[in-house]
Formats: C-alpha cells, sequence, structure tokens
C-alpha cells in the first residue's frame, strides 16, 4: 500500500508540472540566474539553513530514529516539487517559482554528494544511495514533465490550450488522491508517532524554515513566499529513497507522511497571514 502511495504521488507531481510547463516559456527559465542575489539567498534557506535546523533539532531533542531519519532526509532532500503553485497561492511569481524548481533539480546530485558528509555525521552511518539515482528521479518527475510541457507549448499552442483545461481539472483531483492514499497506507505507524516530541520537532522544523525564507526572500511578496515554501517543503520520494538506502531496517513512511500533514496545515496558515497582510497594507 506504501509503495502504491509513492506510484499515485509521483503521477500527480508529473501531472502538476506538466500543467505548469504548458505555460511557462524557456525564457523564464533565466529569470532566477538574472538576480544573483536573491538566487545566492534562496540557495541558503533551502540548502543551508533547513539542513541546519534538522540537525540541530535531531541533536537537542529525544527523538525517535525514524522521526530523526525522516527529518534529516527531508532536509537533505533541496526539491519543494510543488513550489509554483504553493508559491502563487500567497502571491509569488510563478516563472521564479519555476526558475527556482528547475535550479535546484539541476543542484540535487551534488548537493546530495555533500549531503552524505551530513548523514554520516548525525547518524554514524555510511551513505549509501547513489546520487545519481535522485538525480534520474528528480529527471522523471520534473524536469522531464516541465520541458515537455513546455515544448507543447512552444511548439503547438492551440494544443497546448486545449488540454490545458483537462489536465487543469487533473490536478485539482491528482494531490489530494495522493495524499488520502499516502495516510491511508501509513496511518497505523503515523499515530504511533503523535505525541512525546514528533509534533514539537516537525512544527519547529517547518515553522523555523518558513519563516526563514520568508526573511530571506526580501520585502516583496513575490519573492519572500516563493523562498518560504521553498525552504520549508520537501521531495517525499527523494528523502524516502535515502531513508530507506540508509535505514532498511527503519520504517519512515509514517514519520513522513505526519510531516506532509504539519507542512500543509502551517503553509495554509502562512498563505492566509499574507494576504491579510497584503490586504492591511496601504496603497
Amino acid at each position: 500500500m506504501a509503495e502504491a502511495a509513492k506510484l499515485v504521488f509521483q503521477i500527480s507531481l508529473f501531472v502538476v508540472i506538466l500543467g505548469y510547463g504548458l505555460t511557462a516559456h524557456f525564457g523564464d527559465v533565466g529569470y532566477l540566474t538574472q538576480r544573483p542575489a536573491l538566487l545566492a539567498r534562496s540557495l541558503l534557506a533551502v540548502l543551508v539553513v533547513a539542513p541546519g535546523v534538522a540537525v540541530l533539532l535531531v541533536h537537542v531533542m529525544d527523538l525517535r530514529p525514524e522521526v530523526a531519519i525522516a527529518l534529516v532526509t527531508l532536509a537533505i532532500s533541496p526539491l519543494p516539487p510543488l513550489l509554483p503553485r504553493r508559491g502563487e497561492k500567497a502571491g509569488g511569481h510563478v516563472q521564479f517559482g519555476l526558475g527556482l524548481v528547475i535550479v535546484l533539480a539541476v543542484l540535487a546530485v551534488p548537493v546530495l554528494a555533500v549531503a552524505a558528509t551530513l548523514v554520516g555525521n548525525v547518524f554514524g552511518h555510511q551513505y549509501v544511495v547513489s546520487p545519481w539515482a535522485i538525480g534520474r528521479l528528480m529527471l522523471v518527475s520534473v524536469l522531464a514533465p516541465l520541458i515537455a510541457g513546455m515544448t507543447i507549448g512552444a511548439l503547438w499552442p492551440a494544443t497546448a490550450k486545449r488540454i490545458a483545461v483537462p489536465i487543469e481539472k487533473a490536478q485539482r483531483w491528482a494531490l489530494p488522491v495522493a495524499m488520502i492514499v499516502l495516510l491511508i497506507a501509513v496511518a497505523p505507524r503515523m499515530w504511533k508517532l503523535v505525541g512525546e516530541s514528533t509534533l514539537v520537532a516537525m512544527a519547529v522544523f517547518v515553522v523555523a524554515t518558513l519563516a526563514t525564507g520568508h526573511l530571506l526572500g526580501g520585502p516583496d511578496r513575490r519573492f519572500s513566499a516563493v523562498v518560504a515554501f521553498a525552504s520549508s517543503c520537501r521531495h517525499p520520494a527523494t528523502a524516502l529513497a535515502i531513508a530507506s538506502a540508509n535505514f532498511p531496517d527503519t520504517d519512515e513512511h509514517g514519520a513522513v507522511a505526519l510531516y506532509g500533514l504539519i507542512t500543509a496545515g502551517v503553509g495554509i496558515v502562512y498563505i492566509r497571514w499574507v494576504r491579510r497582510h497584503e490586504a492591511a497594507s496601504p496603497g
């Protein structure tokens, strides 16, 4: 059931990214590289702050092994796959979100190679999963559908407009269905983790990384909202791949699902706060 949930999530992710690709342009790829300071702050939030917060929590809190493993592997999984959609809901710039997703997908392999040291230092365990396997996951789940959608939109704009409507409808259902399947699959394991320090650790990680990303994104909501979600949201499939390869005797599915619920709840609160703050701002 857990494997089926992962497959449904991958399919839903493919549909979401393909839909964004249909409305994106190849010129959007360079949007972020034209803003080096913003790019540097974004990478700092995603690649440095988030892993640092996770390691600190593991060291100062008495966490169950599966929770500690899930927290660190999520933190070093640098790709927030649903970033454009979540950032857009908070008023974020879609092209900026797409550009950041592409940059992080390209950086996934070298980042995970460096993150091997982090995993080893935290858990005293040799890193065994191949970064190239993660690179293939990024290619299949993000880069391929994004490039396919952009190519269709550039070469066959009429076709892109025609299929955009059913894909948009599929987007509304794909992710909720994937999340429901995942929750059904891991519900018994997830509820066993509720209590002790688990909820506190997960909530602190999400809130701290989201707040840091918001600040590093700068005063412009179009950028701060995107960096906030980029810093706090992670690719569950990547984290599970790293965890299962390094810790085959520990089941992290429940902890990862619990993280998904918390980050979704915190994200809703953040979006409402940003909208209320924007509405209250003069002018």
